[in-house]
């Protein structure tokens, strides 16, 4: 399924469709057929000199003029592998691409380019003028967000609001006033006027409230992979307007203080639990690495009641490690042993930060982190910022692509998922692809009754050069092996000599390379400008023009 969502919700929402299986591309791939070329596994190899140029006299005529004299030179006879392809078409293209609908029925006043990178925030097209924005995450725009609403998906929206900026009003200083805007699932008074202010700078009715049309969900950055409409065009609600690619995901850290915020962790480190990710008004705030649900909303210290917080708490303090003695249980009981380890934590970072060494971490304190987050992009921010504010992102991503090709229903054990083939690019380099997808129902070419069934196949390419990274729908060679020979003996096709009654011959230099004879070989396979034969041994100088 695509990573990139949007709803269907009558006349007002933006609505995307995922290809199925029998798409174009598919039954264009049914139609095309096999092709079969023999390589040298390993490309050409460069042949080592054997002897000195060889200097062969072509014969002189019956006028006593001067001979002519050929250059030459020899070459040895090399063992390779030659390894027999099948050649399927593919297509070179994004691995998660879909289609965004129009959100309403109008005109076309904007879209974007083919080709174009849109980050969370940037408008996608506009119909009447009215923009639809990208939002990174996961869940599909279903609803009317308003005042009152609670959910995944207010969440979402609310840590988009805070990345771009509109969890804080600005003064007449431009310093950020905090609005009491958390990314909290509540879309309270708070989220509500963070939403009018994005929609004034966006020219949409100040409502305060988001309509599911109004936005187009992906996980992270896209690229524009096929614009499908004009400016000017008039498209009813659900007419396809243009295709996006994911090119990674998106994910945002959000401060939960307010007040002069400086990020410590490095970026591009893993966060551990335990450590100063950011403080706030020069006051550390410990990072505590857990996937348990809980809230740390108390001062821990001795005399809490038991309690999972505790317990987190504890975990906390052993791996950062201040349980040297190996005596604190890891238990929702806050005992001296805790409490000792939590004298030793402040002690630690007495040094850097002026502290008061205590046995008490209080709530505000900490901040839970999810394991192997990893600090990406600090956000900028001048002066004191609001609780929700955006501290850093990561977008997470690869080089990786896919082609999309199809084979016989009868040979697909030949693709099988999981295993390796090899795709030639453009301009002939080759690269390594692993099959991730084998189509469970085959397709034809509706154009030609008699065409034979084919398999969509999905095939995952980890790089590619620079030069076609950025091109989308790149038409490329699937190899895939039908035969392997190996330890051929082979020799460039231009030492064949043809001889009476069709034979063949190499002519081969002697071992002082004062002298050559004419030895009689069975040709083979032909690969890359060399010729496997047989009749003579791998090692043996064979004379080639220069």
């Amino acid at each position: 399924m695509s990573a990139i969502e949007t709803h269907t919700n009558n006349a007002a929402s933006a609505e995307l469709t995922t290809p199925d299986h029998t798409s174009p591309a598919d039954v264009d791939a049914a139609r095309r057929p096999s092709r079969r070329r023999w390589l040298i596994v390993g490309g050409v190899v460069v042949l080592v000199v054997a002897a000195a140029a060889v200097a062969v006299t072509a014969g002189g005529g019956d006028d006593g003029e001067a001979a002519e004299v050929t250059p030459r030179r020899a070459v040895e006879a090399t063992t390779q592998d030659l390894v027999e392809f099948d050649e399927l078409d593919g297509t070179l293209t994004y691995p998660s691409t879909a289609q965004v609908g129009a959100a309403t029925e109008g005109v076309v006043t904007s879209v974007t380019a083919d080709g174009d990178r849109l980050d969370p925030g940037a408008v996608v097209y506009e119909v009447d003028a009215r923009p639809v924005t990208l939002v990174a995450g996961d869940v599909p725009p279903y609803r009317v967000l308003e005042s009152g609403t609670e959910g995944d998906d207010v969440r979402q929206f609310e840590a988009h609001l805070a990345s771009l900026g509109y969890h804080a009003e600005l003064d007449d200083d431009g310093d950020e006033i905090d609005e009491g805007f958390l990314v909290d699932g509540v879309f309270d008074a708070a989220t509500t006027e963070a939403v009018i202010r994005w929609q004034e700078d966006l020219g949409l009715p100040e409502t305060g409230v988001v309509a599911p049309g109004d936005i187009v969900v992906a996980s992270g950055p896209v690229v524009v992979s096929d614009v499908l409409v004009e400016p000017g065009s008039r498209v009813a609600t659900g007419t396809p307007v243009l295709s996006l690619s994911v090119l990674g995901e998106s994910e945002a850290f959000h401060v939960s203080h307010a007040g002069d915020v400086e990020l410590v962790a490095e970026p591009g480190a893993t966060i551990a639990s335990g450590q100063v990710l950011y403080t706030v008004d020069d006051e550390p705030i410990l990072a505590v690495v857990t996937d348990a649900d809980v809230e740390l909303d108390r001062d821990l210290g001795p005399g809490v009641a038991d309690g999972e917080d505790v317990e987190v708490l504890e975990q906390m303090l052993v791996d950062a490690g201040f349980d040297v003695a190996g005596t604190l249980d890891v238990d929702e009981e806050l005992d001296d042993v805790t409490a000792e380890a939590i004298e030793d934590l402040w002690e630690s970072l007495d040094g850097t930060y002026d502290l008061d060494v205590t046995d008490v971490v209080r709530a505000d304190q900490l901040v839970i982190v999810e394991p192997g987050t990893v600090v990406g992009t600090p956000t900028t921010h001048d002066g004191a910022i609001a609780s929700g504010a955006e501290l850093f992102s990561t977008t997470s991503g690869s080089e990786a692509r896919v082609v999309t090709s199809a084979i016989a229903v009868d040979e697909q054990d030949r693709l099988p998922e999981g295993g390796t083939v090899d795709i030639e690019l453009p301009g002939g380099e080759v690269v390594t692809g692993t099959v991730t997808q084998v189509a469970v129902s085959s397709v034809t070419d509706p154009t030609d009754p008699t065409a034979e069934p084919m398999l969509p196949v999905e095939v995952t390419v980890d790089a590619v050069p620079s030069d076609i990274a950025a091109l989308n729908e790149v038409e490329v060679t699937v190899l895939v092996v039908d035969e392997l020979i190996e330890g051929a003996v082979t020799v460039p096709v231009t030492a064949l000599v043809a001889t009476g009654g069709g034979g063949h011959a190499v002519e081969v230099v002697s071992a002082d390379g004062l002298s050559t004879t004419f030895v009689a070989v069975e040709p083979g396979r032909f690969a890359d400008g060399m010729v496997e034969v047989d009749g003579i041994e791998a090692g043996t100088a064979v004379v080639v023009p220069s």
